[in-house]
């Protein structure tokens, strides 16, 4: 645990979402499997709206809720999904899917457990906007995915 600003926050989850659309985007030109190459577009497109998303929401929160301070701030688990994406089989559709489903509920867990011990009304209206919309996004990957075993 450590502290940091909801701004650091926003702004370390932003990165985390470029990193992501940016090695999605690079494995979508390396799979000749059509459902595959579907999916990783997919989770590109998805993660580079979620990146714009959070540096409008930047924009959009008061200077003085990103600079209230969240005293329990978990360590992020980033690095290692990063890790999991870089190791990923290409040719495995199940596996990607698992890893994008698996970083959906991580982030809105995130956003839980930033939201419960949010001190401030503006921290736990920034944190509850953030839960909402990885919800949401976790619901459409599900949905998307199920789709996509259909294909």
């Amino acid at each position: 645990m450590r502290y940091k600003t909801v701004g650091d926050v926003i702004q370390e989850d932003k990165a985390f979402h470029a990193q992501l659309a940016k090695q999605y985007g690079e494995y979508e030109q390396l799979v000749s499997d059509q459902r595959i190459e579907l999916l990783l577009d997919q989770l590109h497109r998805r993660e580079e709206a979620m990146a714009h998303t959070l540096d409008n929401l930047l924009h959009d929160v008061k200077p003085g809720a990103l600079r209230t301070w969240v005293q329990f701030a978990p360590e992020g688990r980033e690095p290692e999904f990063l890790q999991r994406l870089r190791n990923v089989d290409l040719n495995d559709l199940d596996e990607i899917a698992k890893l994008a489903m698996d970083i959906e509920v991580y982030l809105a867990d995130h956003y839980r457990d930033l939201l419960l011990d949010a001190d401030t009304p503006s921290a736990r209206d920034t944190f509850e906007r953030l839960l909402e919309l990885e919800q949401l996004e976790e619901h459409t990957l599900s949905m998307n995915l199920f789709n996509l075993r259909d294909y």
